[in-house]
C-alpha cells in the first residue's frame, strides 16, 4: 500500500515537473512555425499599415513567416474577438487599438470577449497624434480661436469625425471637457465625406488621425491648428500641440496600437514577443517606418502596458461621463 502511495506521489510530481516545463520549452523554440496577426480593420488604414511594419520585422527577428490576416467589423472587436479565441499558444496574436481595447466595453457595447479579463497586451507597437484641422477658407486661425468662440457662443462651433466614439470624436470632447466649452459633433461614417464638407464650410473643423490627412496638410490644403500629442512632431514642426495651442496642460489625445494575444498564452513566450517588440521599437528602419504613416515607435514592458491601460481607461471614462457618450 504505501509502495503504490509512493508511487503516485512520484507519478503526481513527475507531472507537475513535465507540465511546468512545457511553457519553458515552448519558449525555448518559439516560434518555429508561421504566426498569424489579425488586423481588425480593412487594408490601407493607418493600423494595417503599422502591423504590416511591425509583421514583416517580427518576421525577420524570429526567421518565420508573420501573415496579416484583415477581419474587419464592429469597430475593431469582431478581428481582435477572433484571435482572444484562438489557441493559446503565442502563434494567433491582434493589433487591439483604444476603440477595442477599451471605449467599446466603456460605452457598454456587446462584445465577443471582455476587455478587462481575456485581453493579453504584451506589446506596445507604437502612437499617432492626431491633429485639429479647419479649411483654408475659415475664420478660425487657431484652436484659441475655437476655445474662445465656444465659449461666448457654446454649441455655435461645429466639428466632424469619422463616427459616435471614434478617436476623433473622443479626442475633440476630451479638449473641450478640459477647455469647459460646448460644440456641435457631426459625424461622418468615414474620413472621405468628412473632409469633402470640411474644405467646403459645411463643418468648422476635424480632428483625424495625421496619417489620413498627411497629403492634404503637406499641400496646403487644409490648416492644422493643433496636435493632439504630448510634444510637436518632426514632421509639421511648427504646428503647436493641443496643450500649447489650447493652454490645456496635460492634455493627450493618441491613437495608439498593442499587440494582445488570449489568455493563458505561456508567461516565457509573452515575454519574449514583449522583449523582441520592444528590440524592434529601437532599430532605425522601423522607427523610420512607422514615422512615414505617422506613429512613434515606443517601447514598454508588459507591466508598463498594465498601467498604461488602466490610466487610459480611467481618462476616456471620465470623458464619456462628462460628456454624455452614448452608443448610439
Amino acid at each position: 500500500m504505501k509502495l503504490n502511495i509512493l508511487s503516485r506521489m512520484i507519478g503526481l510530481a513527475a507531472a507537475g515537473f513535465f507540465s511546468a516545463a512545457v511553457p519553458v520549452q515552448a519558449a525555448d523554440t518559439y516560434p518555429d512555425r508561421t504566426i498569424q496577426m489579425i488586423v481588425p480593420y480593412a487594408p490601407g488604414g493607418t493600423t494595417d499599415l503599422a502591423g504590416r511594419i511591425v509583421a514583416k520585422a517580427m518576421g525577420a527577428a524570429f526567421g518565420q513567416s508573420v501573415v496579416v490576416e484583415n477581419k474587419p467589423g464592429a469597430a475593431g472587436s469582431l478581428g481582435v474577438g477572433q484571435a482572444l479565441r484562438s489557441v493559446p499558444d503565442g502563434y494567433t496574436m491582434a493589433v487591439s487599438g483604444v476603440s477595442s481595447t477599451m471605449i467599446h466595453d466603456l460605452l457598454g457595447r456587446e462584445l465577443p470577449y471582455d476587455p478587462k479579463k481575456d485581453l493579453n497586451a504584451v506589446a506596445y507597437l507604437g502612437s499617432s497624434g492626431m491633429v485639429v484641422i479647419t479649411g483654408n477658407n475659415s475664420g478660425l486661425k487657431t484652436l484659441a480661436d475655437i476655445i474662445e468662440r465656444s465659449k461666448k457662443e457654446p454649441g455655435s462651433i461645429s466639428f466632424g469625425s469619422a463616427g459616435n466614439a471614434s478617436p476623433g470624436h473622443m479626442a475633440t470632447e476630451y479638449l473641450a471637457s478640459m477647455a469647459g466649452i460646448k460644440m456641435t459633433h457631426v459625424p461622418y461614417t468615414g474620413d472621405s465625406a468628412l473632409m469633402t464638407d470640411l474644405m467646403s464650410g459645411r463643418i468648422d473643423f476635424a480632428t483625424v488621425g495625421i496619417a489620413s490627412v498627411f497629403s492634404h496638410m503637406k499641400a496646403g490644403s487644409v490648416r492644422p491648428l493643433a496636435i493632439t500629442s504630448a510634444e510637436r512632431i518632426s514632421t509639421f514642426p511648427d504646428v503647436p500641440t493641443v496643450a500649447e495651442a489650447g493652454d490645456l496642460a496635460g492634455y493627450e489625445a493618441d491613437i495608439w496600437n498593442l499587440l494582445v494575444l488570449p489568455k493563458g498564452t505561456p508567461a516565457a513566450v509573452d515575454q519574449k514577443l514583449n522583449q523582441t517588440i520592444n528590440q524592434l521599437m529601437r532599430e532605425k528602419g522601423v522607427r523610420e517606418s512607422l514615422l512615414e504613416i505617422g506613429f512613434t515607435a515606443r517601447e514598454m514592458d508588459i507591466a508598463e502596458i498594465q498601467n498604461f491601460i488602466q490610466t487610459e481607461r480611467e481618462k476616456w471614462g471620465k470623458v464619456i461621463r462628462e460628456s454624455n457618450i452614448n452608443v448610439e
